[in-house]
């Protein structure tokens, strides 16, 4: 016999609150540690340049003070390395790092589709579906970082719905303290009509596959999400930062005609 919906207790929904809050921080530091950070994550700023608190004070027209506070934030997310005495310095960033990053998070994500699927909460259900409806009606819109942010709290709210508490501070520290808050400010995916309509499907199958009772079903549908959003992201990176990567190493597919990538070679756009 199927598991009966679990009902939200008093704690649940204060931590689903809490969450929110420390998944979205959008004070003054805040929005220069993104530009920063898109600027290291695109390459447009290397490893090794140092950070002039004045001039980048200069650059984003605000006063120091939040520009020695964003430093801070991105040194947090390890962008950023603070030298005594000597200032900041933008630390190395490899593709691959940004790749284990990815599949970090969809080994946690998928973890926690599994164990939603097994006791789902009904409040997270219902939560999902109106994240499936926003996808849904963002598809027609040219607006990628929309849908990304929406897809983003779709897969938050698996990650609450599972009841793990662990797996979503997990989740929240992964985005909180490394690059993955500042890597969509640049659009990395979702820019065309097919791919909005073919990841709101995805989403939808995890979503009907939880409400079924399926865990295999949706960690399956999840990570097929996840990991195309991985590909496409790393495949921009590729292009922008003038770098290669090979994209069959992280496949777990074994199949001798698998359709990914075996290797990105792209050139560096030009300024």
């Amino acid at each position: 016999m199927a598991a009966p919906l679990r009902k939200p207790s008093t704690d649940d929904r204060g931590r689903d609150k809490e969450s929110e809050r420390r998944f979205a921080p959008r004070t003054l530091p805040d929005q220069v540690a993104e530009e920063l950070g898109a600027e290291i994550v695109s390459g447009r700023r290397k490893a090794g340049e140092r950070l002039v608190e004045l001039d980048l004070a200069r650059d984003f027209g605000v006063s120091r003070g939040p520009i020695r506070e964003a430093i801070r934030i991105l040194e947090r997310r390890r962008l950023v390395e603070l030298r005594p005495r000597r200032g900041a310095y933008i630390k190395p960033l490899s593709l691959k790092s940004v790749a284990d990053l990815f599949n970090v998070r969809t080994a946690l994500s998928t973890l926690a589709a599994r164990t939603m699927a097994t006791a789902p909460i009904e409040s997270y259900i219902d939560t999902l579906a109106r994240r499936c409806d926003e996808m849904n009606a963002l598809i027609e819109i040219d607006d990628p970082i929309s849908f990304a942010r929406t897809m983003t709290r779709a897969v938050k709210t698996i990650a609450r719905g599972s009841g793990n508490e662990l797996l979503v501070e997990l989740l929240t520290d992964l985005a909180n303290h490394t690059v993955w808050t500042t890597i969509w400010k640049t659009p990395l995916d979702y820019q065309t009509r097919d791919l909005r309509h073919m990841s709101a499907g995805l989403i939808t199958s995890t979503l009907k596959a939880i409400r079924q009772r399926k865990p295999n079903a949706a960690a399956v549908h999840l990570a097929q999400l996840l990991e195309g959003d991985r590909d496409r992201a790393l495949t921009t990176l590729s292009r922008l930062r003038g770098e290669t990567l090979d994209l069959h190493a992280l496949s777990y597919d074994d199949e001798p005609n698998s359709s990914t990538t075996n290797k990105i070679v792209l050139p560096p756009l030009r300024a």
